[in-house]
């Protein structure tokens, strides 16, 4: 049997199309100039809708979709969803009548990384395409099905542990990546920047940021901002290090400009001509101290303005003891330089010869608000000092500063010069100063988070806790340039130094001789600093007596191996009362507190991050729970225990109408072991513990049961 034709269309000589029916019955029959025009039109639409399909399955990030990105909520494609950084989606399908609903959808065992046997978590996953891509503490990069949680392919970039475990400062952490024209932009823990396809993982170029003769590394994740420049910084600051931030060509991974934040040596040209003012604030010989003022955190990218803002830390060493007087610039400073050639525009020290480790590294945030009846476009700070900022972006002019959480090492900010009224006993010596906030900061790199909608800002904060400080007399400044091989040593200047304590559910280790006030590898300086040099360190706060109980919780920075912190002397200000760990909602135009919620004291120093989404929700990890707060009152509606530990920041995204909220944590900790002699440098090591698997979980509205938790890791501080 022959098939039937279809009738076939021809052009004929009056310029109308003919339609041949003859092999369906019909007669022909000219179409009319329109009747085409019109069928012409719906055939064109139908092709461009199948195209556009494609094309959404299919489009690379790129400028338009980084400048778009959050706005429809269904990927997340950078760091903090966006170049304002302000963590917030749209979406709504989970929201607060039914997010108690929550259940599992899919969970992703992330792999074990050796030499940190807690895993902790720190990386914001992203999602683009459909794939979810995520990076471990060893800075391998994974790519999942958003949809399943089956691995398409890993990429390790084989990291020498060996070597770099002493030179990572406070836990071996990797804070995510970023994605353009079809690569994910990875950091390395050991200082490298690498391309990999983002359909296969395979390398598309490498390159090294810092040299490897130092204890550079990088724990921050990229951003790319307009034109395809991908902004990275360094961490180190505890070292003797000298800060910087640069930027690299998307394509090729060839260097664009570099800034340094802290002067170098005086004798030879300083590499651009801030740094020439800059030197003038410094002292003595503070080239071979390194300077500090890393850059490990806070960025935000204004596309209008080709302003790119970062966030600054504090300078080295930690005292001014041993630093010598002068404002250490750009140490805690907030810098807007242009993103096409690195020039500086302006800059705001927040901190000026900082002494505390305010290194003011926070999330950086950009929005518009309306001050004294203007619209005023604004950056948005809330770091470790524990003032909250509110600044002009495209001026750096001051618009307000208040204390978020209970400060006592200032008196307030002077609104005319915008430096702060620092309290002069809080500048301390060889002997102990007990001051608010302690290192710890009132807040740190976990993200905050902002919604359009009630007009708060969301901070994970830790207020009411204050820490001894007190400058070592014996201290000898550690060398910048340790060779490819050499040791991490701490060059902070403080303290005598107890062994390291721990900070797992079981209770931490237990605090050894003092020593020459180095931490142990892994443990966050912050937490780890003793009281007297040569003391004999006390049980550390937190850890569990032999053969009893653990002990109670305790603050994040009260000092180990030199016994508790104290109730501070000096005047304090701001919110007083409760201390601990909260989530606070503030007003970014009142200047004030709306509402807090979270763990407080119980909860321990285990905050991942949070997220706004439009379902008036604010997540927030803590420890092993997902807590989940009315944004607008500040009722929690969630609390939901994982079977995790220390969980990184969560993030959501939609998929075939389905919304997802996805965390990644470490393993449950088991009981600590017992701290070293804080002898010196690298003193105090973790107990040696099998690598165990972390954990990436997706939910959903009316998900499966959570899985059983991962085997339990040994305790260990990780990092802040």
């Amino acid at each position: 049997m022959v098939p039937q034709r279809a009738g076939n269309w021809s052009l004929s000589p009056n310029s109308s199309f003919r339609y041949d029916a003859a092999h369906s019955g019909g007669n022909n029959r000219m179409l009319t100039p329109r009747a085409f025009r019109l069928l012409f039109s719906m055939a064109v639409f139908a092709v461009m809708a199948v195209l556009a399909a494609v094309a959404q399955q299919s489009r690379q990030v790129d400028d338009a979709l980084l400048r778009e990105a959050g706005k429809s909520g269904e990927e997340w494609v950078a760091y903090n969803v966006n170049w304002a950084e302000q963590r917030y989606s749209p979406l709504n399908q989970i929201n607060a009548g039914n997010v108690s609903r929550l259940g599992l959808a899919w969970s992703y065992d992330i792999p074990a990384a050796a030499g940190n046997p807690q895993n902790r978590q720190e990386a914001t996953p992203l999602v683009h395409n459909g794939v979810l891509y995520s990076i471990t503490p060893w800075s391998i990069v994974y790519a999942v099905d958003a949809r399943t949680g089956k691995e398409l392919w890993r990429q390790d970039p084989e990291v020498n542990q060996q070597v770099w475990q002493s030179r990572i400062c406070c836990g071996v952490v990797n804070r995510g990546i970023a994605l353009y024209q079809g690569n994910v932009i990875a950091p390395v823990v050991d200082g490298r920047l690498r391309a990999l396809d983002a359909a296969t993982g395979k390398l598309a170029w490498e390159t090294r940021v810092s040299p490897e003769n130092m204890a550079y590394t990088i724990t921050m994740a990229p951003r790319v901002i307009r034109g395809g420049r991908v902004i990275v910084g360094v961490s180190g600051g505890e070292y003797a290090l000298r800060g910087f931030f640069s930027a690299y060509d998307a394509e090729t991974g060839n260097l664009v400009w570099r800034f340094y934040t802290a002067p170098g040596d005086p004798s030879k040209p300083f590499e651009h001509p801030d740094l020439a003012e800059a030197a003038k604030t410094w002292s003595g010989e503070w080239w071979k101290l390194g300077g500090g003022a890393p850059v490990w955190n806070g960025m935000a990218y204004d596309p209008d303005a080709d302003i790119v803002y970062v966030a600054t830390g504090q300078p080295g060493p930690w005292t001014s003891v041993h630093r010598g007087p002068g404002d250490n610039l750009y140490s805690n400073t907030i810098l807007a330089v242009r993103g096409a050639n690195g020039k500086l525009v302006w800059y705001y020290q927040e901190v000026p010869g900082d002494d505390w480790d305010y290194d003011s590294i926070a999330d950086l945030m950009l929005t518009e608000l309306t001050i004294d009846g203007k619209v005023r476009k604004v950056i948005m700070h809330a770091p470790k000092n524990g003032f909250f900022y509110v600044l002009d972006r495209l001026t750096g002019e001051l618009l307000a500063a208040e204390p978020f959480v209970a400060v006592s090492w200032a008196s307030g900010i002077n609104m005319k010069t915008g430096r702060p009224v620092i309290n002069p006993e809080a500048r301390y010596g060889t002997s102990p100063v007990n001051v608010m906030p302690g290192p710890g900061g009132g807040h740190v790199w976990p993200p905050w988070s902002f919604n359009p909608a009630t007009g708060l800002v969301y901070i994970p904060a830790t207020t009411g806790t204050g820490y001894t400080y007190q400058a070592n007399p014996n201290f000898v400044p550690n060398p910048v340039d340790i060779g490819p091989t050499g040791r991490g040593q701490f060059n902070m200047g403080t303290g005598g130094g107890g062994g390291g304590r721990g900070r797992g559910a079981g209770g931490g280790g237990r605090g050894g001789p003092g020593g020459a006030g180095a931490p142990p590898p892994g443990v966050d300086p912050s937490a780890a600093v003793g009281q007297a040099a040569g003391a004999r360190g006390a049980a550390a706060p937190g850890a569990a007596p032999a053969g009893g109980p653990p002990a109670p919780p305790v603050a994040a920075d009260a000092p180990a191996g030199g016994g508790r912190g104290t109730q501070p002397t000096l005047p304090v200000i701001g919110p007083q009362g409760a201390r601990g760990n909260f989530l606070i909602a503030w007003d970014p135009v009142a200047m004030k507190e709306r509402w807090r919620g979270g763990p407080g004291s119980s909860g321990g120093f285990n905050q991942g991050g949070t997220l706004a989404t439009g379902g008036n929700l604010v997540f927030s990890s803590v420890g092993a729970r997902l807590l989940a707060f009315r944004a607008d009152t500040g009722e929690q509606v969630l609390d939901l225990t994982t079977g995790l530990s220390q969980m990184g920041p969560p993030m959501t995204y939609m998929i075939d109408g389905r919304q997802y909220i996805a965390v990644a944590g470490g393993p449950p900790a088991a009981g600590g072991g017992r701290g070293g002699a804080g002898g010196g440098a690298g003193a105090g090591q973790q107990p040696a513990a099998p690598p165990q698997p972390s954990r990436l979980i997706t939910l959903v509205l009316d998900g499966k049961p959570l899985p059983p938790a991962p085997p339990a890791a040994a305790g260990g501080r990780g990092n802040n």
